[in-house]
This record gives C-alpha cells, structure tokens and sequence, in this order.
C-alpha cells in the first residue's frame, strides 16, 4: 500500500511538472509585417580598405589573363538585334569555330563526322570589335556556362529544325555544311547538307548546346535525341578557336537565304 501511495506521489508530482513546463513555453509569434528598404550601390559608397587589399592580387591576376591576346580580328562582326539576313557574320563564325573544334573531338572518340553545327542567336551577347581579341573577348561574347552536346537525330527531327528555322527568321549561328534556300512565303527551294540532299529517312549528327538540347528557345526538336557529352564550355570553343587560327576570316553567304 505504501508503495503504491508513493507511486502516486511521484506520478503526481510528474504530471504537475510537465504543466508548469508546458505553461512555461515560448509562446508562438506571427510575422505581421516586412519593412524594406532600397540601398543603392554607386562609387559613393566606401569600400573595405582590408577586403580591397585582399582582392587587388586576385583580381590583378584575372585581369592580365583575360588580356591575353589571342587572334585579330579585321573587321567588326556586329551583333545587330534588328539584323535582317537569315544569316549574319558573327553568327557563321560562331557555327563555323564551333564545327572545326568540335567535330576532331568528337570523331576521335567515335569514328564519326558532326554533319553541322545549330545554335542560338540569343547566346551571343555582343559584337566582335575589330582588332586584337582576347581572352576577355570571348567571355564578352559567350558569358554562359554552356556546354557543347552533339546529337544523333532523325530525318524527321532535322526537318522539324528546318521548319523552325523558316519559322522564325532569325539568323541563328549554322555551319556551312547546311545550305538553306527558300522564298519569301517560306518555300523550301533548296535544301542541302554536305553537299548532299536532304533525306527525311536519314539521320543527322548535331552538334548544339546543352541549352538548346533541352528545348531552350522553343527548340523542342532536338528533345529525346541521343546526345555526346564533350564537356566543351561553349566559351573555350572560341578561345581555343582563336589561338587555332590567328586572323578571323567571317561574313555572310548563302547558307541560309530568300531565292534570289
């Protein structure tokens, strides 16, 4: 009995101290309002004379490599938004350098040749000056981080990519194994891809950008395609283009044209 009088008084005691410990909690509170306010960044402002001198080596070592002179370029290749061509300089050499780097790697590893190279207008954000080019050149023009893919597509697939091309209008980068002719109600007159006709029943080796393989600017054509990982920055295509070849030779031709 007096065991059991004891359990009680401990059992008792037990339950009034988890009482006063729940009664005794952090009370709940709700965020009722943000307040925010603009702080606007300009030379106005101090810098940290410690952070700035821990910076400077770094970013003196960053800026005498983007300085690297690399190639010349003897004439301005524009990145015109309102360009009217379906095709424009900077936007062949973009194709061009991209097929002349990539297609030796990607024929070491499988024995095969890329047919031509597909990329996006939009990805080039400015133009080539006229001059030296450098390493800072080519971060100018290309500052994303993509990756060059090459894919296995079917004729089908490749004619989907044509009609885009019509569709749009827009002087997307294409390499010159394509040439393209149409009329001005977007007629297909002539339709070529290394010299040969295009066959719907063939399949096509592309090479583009991880963006784009994965429907970037509404190019869903090249979705579901077998792809070849070069892990090549679209970036280090340029700049190894440009120590390959010195002088940039560019300009606009007829790979994709209205008939005359």
């Amino acid at each position: 009995m007096r065991k059991l009088h004891k359990l009680s008084t401990y059992f008792l005691l037990a339950f009034v101290t988890v009482c006063f410990i729940s009664s005794c909690g952090t009370k709940k509170t709700q965020l009722s309002r943000v307040k925010a306010k603009n702080i606007e960044i300009t030379n106005a402002l101090a810098g940290a004379s410690e952070v700035d001198a821990f910076v400077k080596p770094y970013r003196e070592h960053v800026q005498k490599e983007m300085d690297v002179v690399l190639a010349y370029n003897p004439v301005e290749l524009p990145k015109d938004r309102n360009e009217p061509s379906l095709n424009a300089a900077i936007g062949n050499f973009m194709a061009d350098a991209t097929y002349e780097i990539i297609n030796p790697v990607y024929s070491k590893k499988t024995g095969k040749n890329i047919d031509f190279v597909l990329l996006n207008w939009g990805g080039i954000r400015t133009s080539l000056p006229k001059g030296n080019l450098t390493v800072g050149s080519a971060y100018e023009v290309m500052p994303f981080e993509n990756k060059i893919v090459v894919l296995t597509m079917k004729g089908e697939k490749v004619k989907e990519l044509a009609q885009y091309l019509i569709d749009k209008r827009v002087p997307h980068p294409l390499s010159k194994q394509v040439h393209l002719q149409i009329t001005k109600d977007g007629q297909i007159t002539e339709f070529t891809i290394g010299g040969k006709p295009f066959d719907p029943n063939a399949t096509y080796i592309v090479a583009t950008s991880d963006y784009l393989m994965n429907g970037g600017d509404a190019m869903y054509f090249f979705k579901g395609a077998e792809a070849f990982e070069t892990g090549y920055l679209a970036r280090n295509v340029l700049i190894d283009y440009f120590k390959k070849v010195g002088t940039l030779e560019a300009k606009k031709d007829n790979r994709f044209e209205y008939k005359p």
